[in-house]
């Protein structure tokens, strides 16, 4: 499954993953401005969990306000960035379309 990894050493990025299996993935200086190197595990949350780990993402990080706007609170990513041990709120590619879609169709 295709997902967004939130706050992953400041940025927003893209990874491929299947659900519950560790991974490892790097982001070139080139791609992400600097090289980043994401490993663990995206799984699922519960809500509570979720909405934890987005209100600890923020206080960390104050340029991801938006993401509690996400809808579906249900994935994240348990591992190390940097080799710094995290926990972070992931969103799929899907659901990111769900909800971009919907906020779109409402401004009209």
């Amino acid at each position: 499954m295709k997902v967004f990894i939130y706050n992953a050493d400041g940025l927003t990025i893209p990874v491929e993953v299947e659900l519950g299996l560790p991974f490892k993935f790097r982001c070139t200086k080139e791609e992400c401005g600097r090289e980043v190197v994401i490993e663990g595990v995206v799984r699922m949350a519960s809500e509570e969990e979720f909405i934890q780990t987005i209100e600890n993402t923020i206080a960390e990080n104050s340029d991801f306000k938006k993401i509690r706007e996400i809808t579906a609170r249900t994935l994240i990513f348990e591992g190390k960035v940097n080799g710094k041990e995290v926990k972070l709120p992931v969103e799929s590619f899907d659901d990111f379309a769900k909800r971009f879609l919907d906020e779109v169709l409402v401004l009209r």
